[in-house]
């Protein structure tokens, strides 16, 4: 075998060990959220296990001062701490991952959104916007909320579905995780949670409070669902 002929064979060797050796592509993954909601998802994407297979590559975040967040008629119209409105921002800025808290129903977004940070599953807890369809249809593994509601589906969607909840004399609360699409908090449903109980003085605050810190084990589930998180050669 000439030199050059043991060289080339060499190399190819060389590059088949280094593709072998070379560890998966993680998914990249938007989270759109605040308050608890989104501070319990953002967690849950940065700690292990789910770290191991995922990359949180943006965050989008309600600014409550904004008008286009409709403060007033979510919860953020409850007794909060300022603590809790930046829980979102302050854990995302602290992992050094981008942030965004303008107008995502806008041509400069979109652009952000499929050129930088090109992701493959996009998550939603607590956000204040409706999310366009060149959004919700572009990730690859699909766009997907968690929203408080009953354990029927469709059901109690809009901004404030614990105060219809309250209203229902219902007694218990779940989180269902649903796709997005047109119909505000109407997509396919996939999944929901454990029942939690509401108190008797139940608020969207109180609730939030009681129910994003059991939902752990939950969050991590769906997202391995999502991804199985095994190398896929198509991926």
């Amino acid at each position: 075998m000439s030199a050059t002929i043991q060289a080339a064979a060499k190399n190819g060797q060389t590059s088949m060990a280094s593709a072998a050796a070379a560890p998966p592509r993680k998914y990249r993954v938007a989270m759109f959220g605040s308050f608890l909601g989104g501070y319990h998802v953002l967690r849950q994407l940065l700690a292990p296990p789910l770290s191991d297979c995922v990359e949180v590559i943006g965050v989008a975040t309600d600014d409550p001062e904004e008008p286009f967040i409709h403060a007033s008629v979510r919860l953020w119209k409850y007794d909060h701490s300022d603590n809790e409105r930046w829980l979102v921002r302050h854990l995302a800025v602290g992992e050094g991952i981008p942030v965004f808290s303008g107008r995502i129903n806008s041509d400069s977004f979109a652009r952000k959104f499929t050129r930088q940070w090109k992701p493959d599953l996009c998550l939603m807890a607590t956000f204040g916007q409706k999310i366009p369809r060149r959004l919700f249809e572009f990730p690859k593994f699909g766009f997907y909320n968690f929203h408080h509601s009953d354990t029927s589906w469709p059901s109690y969607p809009g901004p404030d579905p614990i105060a219809g909840m309250v209203r229902d004399g219902k007694t218990h609360v779940v989180l269902t995780l649903h796709e997005v699409n047109e119909v505000l908090d109407g997509g396919r449903f996939v999944a929901h949670s454990h029942r939690v109980p509401l108190p008797a003085d139940a608020n969207a605050v109180k609730v939030h409070r009681r129910t994003w810190p059991q939902m752990g084990s939950f969050i991590q589930d769906q997202v391995f669902r999502r991804f199985r998180c095994v190398a896929d050669p198509n991926f």
